[in-house]
């Protein structure tokens, strides 16, 4: 198992070297995509791969430590032309060679039941975020290589209770996370 922090932000594709949120009928051009599209859209290129990652630029609920506009974006899963989801050693290996920030890491390895697997969710759950702020939850996923076909019975996500908590969709009144100066590491 692999279990990682659960951001509070949007779930962003980048794919042939454009932005997608959600879907890819159509390349996003909202503004909070600015430092997505600057930083990485143009470094995954390929026709055959699609990289997934939680883009925190544009503030939803949570209020993060300011970060480094290059470490917005945060990758969490790579998919194949073939339609599989990749090992998380391969994502965190791709994402590396590219210089693009993963989602942080709570855990790796095996849980000898079900009972530890739920009372570590339960301990992450009352942690704060490792960007600093509130944790909004976190995802487990199996390490190894799985066909997107079988996506849900590979990947598991937990979020806070009522972790949405504004009565207004956050593109209404959108505003950038804050960003750390230059020259200074972010969260």
């Amino acid at each position: 198992m692999v279990v990682t922090e659960k951001l509070d932000g949007g779930n962003t594709l980048l794919h042939a070297g454009e932005v997608y949120s959600r879907s890819i009928a159509a390349p996003s051009c909202g503004k909070w995509m600015a430092m997505v599209k600057k930083h990485h859209a143009w470094k995954v290129d390929e026709a055959d791969v699609y990289l997934y990652g939680e883009d925190i630029y544009g503030v939803h609920s949570i209020t993060y430590e300011p970060v480094a506009e290059h470490e917005t974006f945060r990758a969490f899963a790579l998919r194949d032309g073939d339609g599989a989801f990749a090992a998380f050693a391969d994502v965190e290996a791709y994402a590396k060679r590219l210089a693009i920030p993963v989602v942080p890491v709570l855990f790796k390895g095996v849980f000898p039941s079900v009972r530890e697997a739920r009372a570590f969710v339960e301990h992450a759950h009352r942690e704060p975020s490792v960007l600093g702020g509130e944790r909004e939850g976190v995802v487990l996923r199996l390490a190894r290589r799985f066909p997107a076909k079988e996506f849900r019975d590979n990947v598991c996500k937990s979020v806070r209770i009522g972790h949405v908590q504004t009565d207004r969709h956050w593109t209404r009144n959108w505003r950038p996370c804050e960003l750390a100066a230059p020259g200074r590491q972010g969260g």
